[in-house]
């Protein structure tokens, strides 16, 4: 009797400790961002915009974690990026809060200048409160952020070198969700693109990769994945708009010419929590050469 007691209180004990340290884990997972290199090599790349930085921040969610926002901050400051973009999602629209999403962007511009392009989270907030919507965007057009709604810009050094950053609105502000190729196309194809260039494309939605080489991007940001959010073997078991393992997830993925930087994101949506899937910090390096 006494054996079998000792049994029990042992697989107990047991089950506690993995348990917590489950536990453990998750909330480990949850606030420990991940920063990540990527080298980008491209023949249009000017020999002056070699080791050019571009530091990739998506899907945001107006998280409130000093924690999170903190570890980003410092990584930045130590990165020291030429440019920030950031690719959508940048507030929740199940629980919208632009002064958390503002005070975060006002630290980013401290560190460099800041391109934004909209996401499916900004769309349904237009269309359920489009008055936060608007002060969203007022707020971040004060900051100095530069909004690529359907814009683009060049951006040029002193050595005169340029590229062009381009930018579309989620393809959800033109129509429901079975329009997003097709809206997307649209917005591609009214952009002035011009070929002999580097084209540089920030587009919330990865899926649609077959669009962005259609339309001769040269690189695309790109988020709204969460890299799954959760994750079996290092694989994500589904996505937003994608099939279950979806072939786009996180990193770098390649079609012919066409490169795509994808994060998995800083925040989360509906399900709140990451599973084998920690906040993501990209910093895309040009290379002019190997």
């Amino acid at each position: 009797m006494k054996k079998k007691r000792l049994v029990r209180i042992i697989a107990l004990s047991l089950t506690a400790v993995l348990l917590l340290s489950s536990v453990g884990f998750l909330l480990f997972d949850n606030f420990k961002v991940e920063s990540q290199q990527i080298h980008i090599f491209n023949d249009k790349i000017p020999e002056s915009f070699h080791n050019y930085l571009i530091a990739h921040v998506s899907d945001y969610h107006n998280r409130t974690s000093s924690l999170v926002d903190k570890q980003i901050i410092e990584s930045l400051k130590e990165w020291q990026p030429d440019i920030i973009v950031i690719t959508g999602d940048h507030i929740d629209s199940t629980y919208p809060d632009v002064d958390v999403a503002l005070e975060f962007t006002q630290k980013l511009c401290e560190i460099a200048p800041v391109y934004y392009v909209t996401g499916n989270h900004e769309s349904n907030v237009k269309r359920s409160d489009e008055a936060e919507f608007n002060r969203l965007i007022a707020g971040l057009e004060a900051l100095g952020v530069t909004l690529l709604r359907n814009k683009s810009v060049k951006i040029e050094n002193e050595a005169g070198d340029y590229f062009y950053l381009h930018g579309i609105d989620d393809p959800y502000f033109y129509g429901g969700y079975e329009q997003d190729f097709q809206r997307t196309e649209i917005l591609c194809r009214d952009l002035n693109i011009d070929d002999e260039e580097l084209n540089v494309l920030l587009a919330h939605h990865p899926e649609t990769l077959s669009v962005y080489y259609k339309y001769n991007f040269d690189l695309v940001f790109s988020g709204h994945a969460h890299g799954g959010q959760i994750t079996l073997f290092g694989k994500a078991i589904i996505a937003p708009d994608q099939v279950k393992f979806p072939p786009y997830d996180e990193g770098l993925y390649k079609m012919v010419d066409t490169q795509m930087v994808l994060s998995r994101g800083i925040g989360y949506s509906t399900f709140p929590l990451r599973v084998m899937c920690s906040p993501h910090l990209i910093y895309a390096e040009f290379k002019a050469h190997k």
